[in-house]
């Protein structure tokens, strides 16, 4: 039987995917299933919405999040 804690956060991974880097195929971060994200080159005139850095091959990966409600 799961705890109330582990029973939560089960409810949480069902609705998650994995974001893969685009140089190496490693996971990068978790986002829900609904969510579009777009890789781009951080520089000066793009600037991302988050700025990740792969464990895997040490690449660092610009993410903007499409379906934003602004």
């Amino acid at each position: 039987m799961c705890r109330k804690k582990e029973a939560w956060k089960h409810e949480i991974k069902k609705h998650m995917r994995p974001v893969r880097c685009p140089k190496c195929g490693g996971r990068i971060m978790d986002a829900r299933i609904d969510t579009k994200v777009q890789f781009i080159t951080p520089s000066m005139g793009r600037c991302p919405d988050f700025i990740l850095k792969c464990g895997r091959c040490g690449a660092e990966i610009g993410v903007e999040k499409l379906n934003r409600k602004d």
